[in-house]
């Protein structure tokens, strides 16, 4: 049995006695039989396969698949298609790095020129990053995300603030945190929302804080619709700018739950703030 080491970079070039494979053959035939290293030899090594007489070994310096070419909604890794574009299984890293589901290693690194390629689609929310085309837009979540839970609008849900299915609504995600019980969101205004003199219109205002109020407790798994709703309306919360949200449950009292909420402009100013009593479901079934 031959024994070769075989290191993958970064942008998915194989590499074996510092030269680049360009066999499309064998690149095939490693992407094909690849799998994790059970075998207990080269612990480097976190991929290995062996085809006839031979036996491989690889390192990775990101991930084992990189995908690189999009062509008709198809990601490539190799000559052959890899697997279907689907913008809802993408990721970040905290590098700035795209990845996209894979069936190899769970996640494929895009290189750069795939990054290019979608750059025009893809566009800042916050810390985060957002993917918006003509027919799509999802907020791109990290590649490693412990302490959040990301809340995206659901198709079947007609809400105002955070349906799909509303084709009117706002369409808002939130970034539910699970140590503090807090959420945030951020949020161009749409024109829909203008009161007048460039400003917000106030009941829009109220809606973004009972929102924002609404999806603590549905990162709490809690169902429990507004009771009582009071907004203080510190500046005017003008249109044109990217708001900052956030909210935290405050208390609990058996059915009541209390929490609060805040806007923030551009200019990290405090423009309005909420508070709220809610009263849980009870389910007697």
């Amino acid at each position: 049995m031959n024994v070769y080491q075989y290191h993958i970079t970064s942008q998915g070039d194989i590499i074996h006695e510092l030269n680049i494979i360009v066999d499309d053959s064998l690149i095939e035939m490693i992407y094909k039989n690849m799998e994790i290293n059970r075998t207990g030899r080269f612990p480097n090594a976190k991929y290995h396969l062996q085809f006839k007489d031979e036996e491989l070994f690889l390192t990775v310096e990101d991930t084992p698949i990189v995908y690189k070419r999009l062509i008709d909604g198809v990601l490539f890794m190799t000559q052959n298609p890899s697997i279907i574009f689907n913008p809802q299984d993408l990721r970040f890293s905290a590098e700035g790095y795209l990845y996209h589901k894979s069936i190899i290693g769970g996640w494929g690194r895009l290189s750069t020129q795939v990054m290019m390629q979608l750059s025009k689609y893809i566009h800042e929310w916050g810390r985060y990053y957002v993917y918006k085309d003509e027919n799509y837009e999802r907020v791109i979540e990290p590649l490693n995300s412990n302490d959040v839970i990301f809340i995206h609008p659901k198709d079947n849900n007609n809400c105002f603030g955070c349906g799909n299915g509303n084709k009117h609504g706002l369409h808002m995600t939130f970034v539910f945190n699970t140590n503090t019980h807090s959420t945030e969101t951020w949020i161009k205004p749409p024109s829909l929302m203008m009161g007048s003199l460039n400003i917000m219109h106030g009941g829009m205002i109220a809606l973004l804080c009972d929102e924002a109020m609404g999806k603590v407790l549905t990162g709490l798994g809690i169902k429990a619709p507004t009771g009582n709703l009071s907004v203080r309306y510190h500046k005017p919360t003008f249109m044109d700018q990217e708001l900052y949200i956030t909210a935290s449950l405050i208390s609990e009292q058996g059915r009541k739950l209390q929490l609060k909420s805040e806007i923030y402009d551009q200019h990290s100013i405090l423009t309005a703030s909420g508070t709220g009593l809610f009263i849980r479901i009870i389910n007697n079934s």
